[in-house]
């Protein structure tokens, strides 16, 4: 890393802070950014929150983090930015920008000619990623998604870099990680690019918690650690992540009312009704059984349910 952080007309001399707005490109949106650019030499750890406007813990830790993190704490450089989908957060709107009614997260790498949500993605691919040396991005469950806290990390594009992802995130305080083979989203367009990357979810439902935004801070301060950007260890922990595989993403068959007694967390087996449709007379539509044993990592809380809506989400847990 040079002594002086050079982007997009921002500069941040070693043993500065900067928290400021960034424009996204030929547009008349800022995103929030805070560049920690620390005291030592080190490695570039870049953080996105709120690519999804309405999971709001990540958001808050960031906008803490930056707050109060100064250059003397850390070795390297810190970029975060907070939310990233600004229209999206202000309108309370989930998963989409609201200009273009695009899922930002399956954007990447973006197009520097198209909308709002490809423009900021190509944004993010190619002025950001190229900077850093690890990439964290921040979710939780929408607001109409109860989760369970756990981590995604890259499957591809080889085990070199899938290695890298997962020894940072078997320093989370959480109970579960999983293999992503995906090719879209932003922290799998970054390691396919080539940089160590990690999808976090902590919190949901559209609440903002601060047990939640604690826990997101510790992590980020134990990401910080393991990369020795801080100076001081790892903090113990109650939980060290294992992983759930073959998951399963149960989408609802029509529209309608979604009644469950399961909550993310809970343990299945195979043949247990997870729920059930029902239509605006109480009138059972379609019942939903379990394909597998599993842990389910997110649900849909939500009473309504249009089509194709992601009911549970569900997974074997790897045996150690």
């Amino acid at each position: 890393m040079s002594d002086t952080l050079h982007i997009r007309g921002l500069e941040v001399e070693r043993g500065n802070k900067l928290r400021t707005c960034l424009p996204v490109l030929d547009t008349t949106i800022e995103i929030p950014i805070t560049i920690i650019n620390g005291r030592n030499d080190g490695p570039t750890l870049l953080i996105t929150a709120g690519i999804h406007g309405g999971e709001y813990p990540g958001i808050a830790a960031a906008m803490e983090l930056g707050r109060d993190i100064t250059p003397e704490d850390i070795s390297g450089c810190l970029i975060m930015m907070h939310p990233v989908n600004i229209q999206g957060f202000w309108a309370r709107r989930a998963f989409v920008v609201p200009e273009d009614g695009k899922n930002l997260n399956r954007e990447f790498p973006g197009d520097v000619n198209g909308t709002l949500s490809q423009k900021t993605a190509w944004l993010l691919s190619q002025h950001f990623f190229p900077l850093a040396d690890f990439y964290v991005d921040m979710h939780s469950g929408d607001i109409h998604e109860e989760l369970h806290p756990y981590i995604y990390y890259p499957g591809l594009p080889n085990n070199e870099i899938s290695e890298k992802s997962r020894e940072v995130a078997k320093i989370l305080d959480m109970e579960f990680m999983v293999r992503s083979m995906a090719t879209t989203g932003a922290y799998n367009c970054a390691a396919i690019s080539g940089i160590p990357s990690l999808l976090i979810e902590r919190g949901g439902a559209g609440l903002c918690l601060r047990e939640d935004i604690e826990a997101y801070k510790n992590d980020v301060r134990n990401i910080l650690r393991k990369l020795g950007m801080f100076s001081r260890p790892v903090q113990p922990r109650r939980h060290s992540p294992r992983d759930v595989v073959d998951i399963i993403y149960l989408e609802s068959m029509e529209t309608g009312c979604w009644l469950h007694h399961i909550h993310s967390g809970d343990y299945v087996e195979k043949g247990q009704e997870l729920g059930r449709m029902v239509n605006v007379f109480g009138e059972t539509i379609t019942s939903y059984y379990a394909e597998q044993d599993g842990v389910i990592l997110y649900i849909c809380p939500a009473l309504a349910a249009p089509k194709d809506t992601v009911l549970v989400a569900y997974g074997k847990l790897m045996l150690d």
